[in-house]
C-alpha cells in the first residue's frame, strides 16, 4: 500500500509539472463559469435542468489504525478489504438548488485474521445493496471569483445488515441513519487553478448491525465533524488536485461508561481527472486516492477510486 501511495504522489506531482495550462479563452466552455474545469469547483451547482450521473467503484482497505498518533497493527493481524459499486445522480432543480442520489452496493468483503499465527480469511459481508444517501446544495452566493454552497442531507438505513465489521469497514453505511451538513467555498486564483475549503457536521442517529448471525442490535454512535482545505489546478482535458482533510468523532457512551472513545483523524486525499469537455456536455473518468497521515482512535483505512462521470442536458 506504501509502495501506491508513493507511485501516486510522484505521478500526481509530474503531471502537475508538465502539460500546458488550459486556454484562458477556452477554460469554462463546458457550462460558461471556471467552476466548471475537469474538476469542478466543490461549491459549484448545475444549472437548470443539466443531470450529472457517475458510476464509481471503491476499494477500501483497512490493516492498522492510529492510537495516539501512532499507527499500529490491528489486534491478531486482522485486516479488511471491500469492493465497492456505486451509481449517483444530480439534477439542476435550478441555478442554484441541486438534488442528488448515492446508492452504494458491497461487491464483496473479507477479513484476513492472523490471530495464534495462523492466517485465516473469513468472508465477512456479502453482495447487498448499502443506505441510499438524499442530499440538497444550494448555491447562495455566487461570484466569478469565489463562491459559497451549503448542502443538508440524510441516511437511510436501506442496507441489510449484516454483521458489525461489515457495517464499520464497508464504507456503505450499512443499517445506518444519519443526518449531515455541509459548507463548501471556493477561491479562484487564476482561470486554471482554485483553492477549496470546506466543513462539515454529521449527526448520526444509531447503527443497526447483525454481530455473527444473532438478533439485530441498534447501537448508538457519536457525531462528528471535519474540515477540508485543497488546491486543483485544470488543465484542458486534466485536472489535479490534493486536499487535506480532517474528521473528528465524539466519544460515545451506554450507560454513562464509554464505549468508543473519542478520535480523530488527518488523511489526504489525491483527484486525478481525464476527459473531454464540449460547450454543453462532458464525459470524464476520475481517479482518486485518500490515504491517512496521523490520528487518535481511528482505523487508518486507504481507499482508491474510480469515477465515470458525464453533464448534459
Amino acid at each position: 500500500m506504501r509502495k501506491i501511495i508513493f507511485f501516486s504522489v510522484l505521478v500526481f506531482g509530474m503531471v502537475c509539472l508538465t502539460p500546458k495550462a488550459y486556454p484562458a479563452y477556452e477554460f469554462g466552455k463546458t457550462l460558461e463559469k471556471p467552476e466548471w474545469g475537469m474538476i469542478e469547483w466543490s461549491s459549484a451547482a448545475l444549472p437548470k435542468g443539466f443531470w450529472y450521473p457517475s458510476f464509481e467503484f471503491l476499494y477500501v482497505h483497512a490493516e492498522s489504525y492510529f492510537r495516539e498518533g501512532k499507527e499500529m497493527d490491528f489486534p491478531g493481524g486482522r485486516d479488511s478489504t471491500v469492493y465497492i459499486a456505486g451509481a449517483r445522480l444530480i439534477y439542476g432543480l435550478s441555478n442554484k438548488l441541486n438534488l442528488g442520489i448515492f446508492i452504494p452496493f458491497m461487491v464483496d468483503q473479507r477479513v484476513d485474521s492472523g490471530m495464534y499465527g495462523t492466517k485465516v480469511r473469513l468472508i465477512s459481508g456479502v453482495s447487498n445493496f448499502g443506505d441510499v444517501q438524499f442530499w440538497l446544495k444550494y448555491h447562495f452566493i455566487d461570484r466569478y471569483f469565489w463562491s459559497i454552497a451549503s448542502e443538508v442531507g440524510t441516511t437511510l438505513p436501506t442496507g441489510r445488515p449484516h454483521n458489525k465489521v461489515s457495517s464499520k469497514e464497508a464504507a456503505t453505511g450499512d443499517g445506518q441513519t444519519d443526518l449531515n451538513l455541509a459548507l463548501n467555498g471556493d477561491i479562484l486564483l487564476t482561470e486554471e487553478s482554485f483553492i477549496k475549503l470546506g466543513g462539515r457536521f454529521v449527526y448520526q442517529f444509531k447503527r443497526t448491525y447483525r454481530e455473527e448471525g444473532s438478533e439485530l442490535v441498534d447501537e448508538k454512535l457519536g457525531n462528528s465533524f471535519g474540515m477540508d482545505a485543497g488546491f486543483v489546478k485544470n488543465f484542458k482535458n486534466m485536472g489535479v488536485g490534493g486536499t487535506l482533510r480532517y474528521t473528528f468523532w465524539q466519544a460515545t457512551k451506554m450507560d454513562k461508561v464509554v464505549v468508543t472513545p473519542y478520535g480523530d483523524l488527518f488523511g489526504l486525499f489525491l483527484q486525478l481527472s481525464l476527459g473531454d469537455l464540449s460547450p454543453e456536455k462532458h464525459g470524464k473518468l476520475d481517479f482518486t486516492l485518500h490515504f491517512p497521515i496521523t490520528g487518535k482512535n481511528a482505523s487508518a483505512t486507504y481507499k482508491l477510486g474510480i469515477n465515470l462521470k458525464t453533464i448534459f442536458r
